[in-house]
């Protein structure tokens, strides 16, 4: 039997097979691990978009003027608004309470308002309750959810803001 040369000496087989076997498993794991933040960042960004979307339309409820110019001599008061400005939301008159089916607006990509849900991201759903009371103010539940094509109560996220709106 030969006598081996110190100097010469390598990695055995099987401490070779074990290294690989560590580095497999290190990126096996860091592989899983990107898997799950490149999800996190997508549902993260599309959560921002829709709550920049919500901001949007909240700017847009509150932004609604309460008092229309009226051009006509008779009427020097105005009427009271019944749109908002951007997005088209019904704003209801006092006392007219809770409105229990939901207003549905399908909302692009550029956060724009769209004809169907073919082509939207988000779908918005407004629920509107104007006060009876004498104060006048109008709460709004605004609702964004993701598909747009799916109904809201089965929606894969959302987003919700409830406002109170003073309309005297």
């Amino acid at each position: 039997m030969k006598k081996r040369n110190p100097s010469l000496s390598g990695f055995s087989l099987v401490e070779v097979t074990f290294a690989l076997g560590v580095i497999v498993f290190c990126l096996v794991t860091i592989l899983g691990l990107l898997a799950v933040g490149v999800n996190s960042t997508h549902v993260s960004t599309v959560q921002t978009s829709a709550i920049n979307v919500l901001t949007e339309v909240t700017s847009d409820l509150e932004s609604t003027p309460n008092i229309t110019p009226s051009y006509s001599p008779v009427s020097a008061k105005g009427t009271v608004a019944e749109t908002s400005p951007i997005y088209g939301i019904k704003l209801p008159a006092s006392g007219a309470g809770a409105s229990a089916i939901p207003t549905t607006i399908y909302i692009g990509e550029d956060g724009q308002k769209v004809a169907t849900a073919t082509s939207a991201l988000y779908q918005l759903n407004v629920w509107t309750n104007a006060s009876t009371t004498t104060q006048q103010e109008t709460f709004v539940r605004l609702l964004i959810t993701w598909p747009a094509a799916a109904a809201y109560t089965s929606a894969q996220g959302y987003v919700e803001n409830i406002i109170a709106i003073n309309r005297t």
